[in-house]
């Protein structure tokens, strides 16, 4: 599998709680971005694509013209074998017509930006869009076709408030998405930096992992819900070590070498060097144990784990030095292991960032 990222920066206002690269100004040039993204493509040399994934920012802030003429260039310049084609939506910035564009150039997958049910939780973490938006395009996407699968993005454990978490639950499982991402309220961001982390405790994880897979669906990953058949065969991209590219501002790559050694590189987070042309590119080279433990950090987030036997096939020594090391966790029952897999407990999953920096902390 190999995926293909498009990161569009653009948004109408910042949420207050997110990391990611974007810009509440330069609406005038999204048609020239557009254009860099397409001459960015062009210095690929290898254009196979089994997944396609438009995120941000805010995609669906694209002008619909805009959007239509970039999905023509797009699949006239890729050899995509039509795995999984999924789109990045604000509730309050998708029309049907936008929809309709989108369906007809092959999606497959729609991932709404919902986060809450709660209108004052949406007005404190910066949202611009209320309730009846989220009801409002997940219907016009079910309305569109029903074949395509939608996700719902929601936050909990949110810092000096009641995120009334049970509410948007139960309005998820009546809405009955195929996907659904639960994520942890990140204090990264320098709005929240301040904010004390006491409140946080794993008592709205375990009340949204036991609710969600007593009613059909299945964790498959830390943050990641699905019903039968609708993980993301794009972020499973990601977790397998497999290749994928990112195009735009901040996004990321990674793709191998004849040694097997991992090149990652990423773009300028600069809009306006974007829009220049410039695509400088920041690399690194993985190689050596720590193949092995971006093995382990990247696919211990799964709940199928990692296969120990190709593993061990993998790397030899240094995996028989490393299962040394990760003793004390199958111990604690933190990690389980049954010499054919190694998986993350649900006791794990809980300091999930605690085991990933032990993990890249080891010395083989």
């Amino acid at each position: 599998m190999r995926g293909l990222y498009i990161h569009i920066p653009f948004c109408k206002s910042k949420c207050k709680y997110c990391g990611f690269y974007s810009k509440t100004s330069h609406f005038e040039h999204i048609s020239v971005y557009m254009d860099r993204l397409t001459e960015e493509l062009a210095h690929i040399s290898d254009k196979n694509f089994d997944t396609l994934y438009i995120g941000g920012g805010t995609p669906s802030l694209i002008p619909n013209r805009t959007l239509e003429n970039f999905l023509k260039k797009l699949f006239k310049s890729i050899n995509y074998n039509g795995i999984e084609f999924t789109f990045e939506i604000n509730p309050d910035s998708a029309d049907k017509d936008k929809l309709k564009i989108l369906y007809d150039f092959g999606l497959t997958r729609a991932s709404i930006g919902a986060q809450s049910f709660d209108e004052e939780i949406l007005k404190y973490l910066g949202r611009i869009h209320n309730v009846n938006d989220i009801y409002t395009v997940f219907r016009h996407i079910r309305n569109i076709n029903s074949n395509i699968s939608i996700n719902m993005d929601i936050i909990f454990d949110i810092p000096g408030k009641k995120t009334k978490i049970n509410k948007t639950v139960d309005e998820l499982l009546g809405m009955a998405p195929e996907h659904i991402s639960t994520y942890s309220f990140s204090y990264d961001t320098k709005h929240f930096r301040n904010k004390s982390t006491k409140e946080q405790s794993p008592k709205e994880y375990i009340f949204i992992n036991n609710k969600l897979t007593q009613n059909g669906y299945q964790q498959y990953e830390i943050s990641n819900y699905a019903k039968t058949g609708h993980d993301s065969k794009h972020n499973k991209i990601y977790w397998n070590m497999n290749e994928y590219i990112g195009l735009g501002t901040s996004a990321h790559s990674m793709i191998y070498n004849c040694n097997g050694e991992r090149i990652r590189y990423s773009n300028n987070a600069s809009i306006e060097e974007y829009l220049k042309g410039n695509y400088q590119k920041e690399t690194e080279t993985v190689k050596g144990e720590e193949l092995l433990k971006e093995d382990l950090i990247f696919g211990l987030r799964q709940t199928e784990g990692v296969d120990a036997c190709l593993l061990a096939k993998k790397y030899g020594k240094n995996y028989k030095k490393c299962i040394d090391h990760l003793r004390p966790l199958f111990e604690d029952n933190l990690l389980n292991y049954n010499g054919e897999r190694i998986c993350t407990s649900q006791k794990g999953l809980l300091i999930m960032d605690s085991l990933q920096q032990y993990i890249w902390e080891l010395q083989f």
